[in-house]
């Protein structure tokens, strides 16, 4: 071999080594996590419970909260589970990385988390049982409840199903299992096959309590049960004689059907309004849990996003209403109505709160978490005027605008309505 060829050779080997290295080193160096000044402190807020708040509303809510921090590269990372996520953002400049963890496995899983210290704020579709409640107090000394939005039980069914309603009995019945054939009810004969959330979900815990326990009833061993309410209606859908019930955000492609509370009650549909007023026979609310005192920086601020009305607005985006009090025109009224109340439905707006007639002791909370509803929704609508409206002759007309007007909340005008097709046993409140 001449020494012009050894030489050529030489240069060639020499070029590929550096070569390998070059390329190999930017590989390196496309890594921010393996270059020392791309390297970022992590925070975690780790959220765990319901599958109805954390399947969409959650990470609906992490994606905003960390844009109104500043943070940007906001992406959402999937786990092996489809109900686990992460959600994380990057603050330029301070190398931070924020990440919220979101695990929806159901209420009671979120409540369990709390005992165990592995979460610091436990996602529910239901209120905290009394059992929860005594436990965690005991350990942690304070528990506090967060109102995040307002839902619903839906009930769904396959398209082309031909019932349109059903009572609160008639659907505890269908899920004991006593009615097992669509043509007891009027349909047609079709065996009717049921879908229900699992016992980790609070959705199942309110079914539980609004539909069977009052009848006295137990679901069915024939129901096949989900941890997914999506998962759920996909099957309803795909599924002639299926019947399901799911948090209304969840309806998807199902027939919604309207329910009674009774034989003589209109049976509804759930909608803004008749939700947000309760008048939906299977209304509800959302929460966040938190325990102890001392919370994370991060844990407050994303608390006080979701319970303020940046947060509050993303409630409709998902199917679900904000907790915080929203207008609606009612649904036209007859010419029979009273005059004076027609001209308050003609020209102002119901907001989605009611005070009782006859307030219990367990109603307490409710009214002063009301009278709050109705600070807020004051304070970011100036210059509004509330009209109280009684369809009874209770006293407490006049006891709910002392307190409105003691809370800064100003009344413009009370009326009663003596109409039986209105009756009703609360308080409305407009606005003008």
């Amino acid at each position: 071999m001449s020494r012009n060829l050894v030489v050529a050779v030489l240069l060639i080997i020499t070029a590929a080594v550096a070569g390998y290295f070059f390329l190999n080193q930017n590989k390196i160096n496309d890594n921010p996590a393996d270059t020392p000044q791309q390297e970022y402190l992590i925070e975690t807020l780790t959220l765990k419970g319901s599958n109805t708040v954390g399947e969409s509303f959650a990470p609906k809510l992490a994606t905003n909260f960390l844009k109104s921090q500043g943070a940007t590269l906001i992406k959402t990372i999937q786990l092996e589970s489809p109900v686990e996520k992460i959600i994380e953002g990057v603050l330029p400049g301070q190398k931070r990385k924020l990440q919220i963890d979101i695990r929806a496995h159901g209420s009671s899983t979120g409540f369990k988390a709390l005992t165990e210290q592995s979460t610091e704020i436990a996602m529910s579709s239901r209120s905290i049982k009394n059992s929860e409640l005594d436990s965690l107090t005991a350990t942690f000394g304070k528990v506090d409840e967060h109102p995040i939005a307002l839902d619903a039980l839906a009930i769904v069914t396959y398209q082309d199903n031909p019932i349109e309603a059903l009572t609160i009995e008639q659907i505890a019945k269908i899920f004991s299992g006593e009615i097992s054939n669509w043509s007891q009810l009027g349909g047609e004969d079709q065996a009717i096959y049921l879908f229900s959330r699992d016992n980790n979900s609070g959705t199942w815990d309110t079914f539980k309590s609004l539909v069977l326990k009052p009848f006295d009833v137990k679901l069915s061993d024939r129901s096949a049960r989900f941890e997914s309410s999506a998962e759920l209606v996909n099957r309803v859908v795909s599924n002639k004689g299926a019947v399901g019930f799911v948090g209304v955000a969840y309806v998807g492609e199902s027939k919604l059907l309207k329910v009674a509370a009774n034989d003589k009650s209109p049976a509804t549909q759930p909608s803004g309004y008749t939700i947000g007023t309760e008048d939906y026979a299977l209304s509800r609310k959302l929460y966040f849990y938190t325990t102890g005192t001392k919370r994370s920086e991060m844990a407050l601020k994303f608390i006080e996003f979701v319970t303020q009305n940046e947060g509050q607005k993303l409630a409709d985006d998902v199917g679900l209403i904000s907790y915080y009090p929203t207008s609606y025109r009612p649904k036209n009224l007859d010419k029979q109505t009273p005059l004076r109340y027609r001209e308050l439905a003609a020209t102002g707006r119901r907001i989605t709160v009611n005070f009782a007639n006859d307030v219990k002791a367990e109603e307490e909370s409710k009214e002063s978490r009301d009278l709050q509803r109705l600070q807020n929704f004051a304070f970011n609508n100036p210059g509004k005027k509330i009209v109280l409206v009684d369809f009874s002759n209770s006293p407490r007309l006049a006891e709910i605008r002392t307190k409105l007007e003691d809370n800064a909340i100003s009344v413009l005008d009370t009326m009663r309505v003596d109409y039986a097709p209105l009756r009703s046993e609360s308080i409305e409140v407009w606005v003008l």
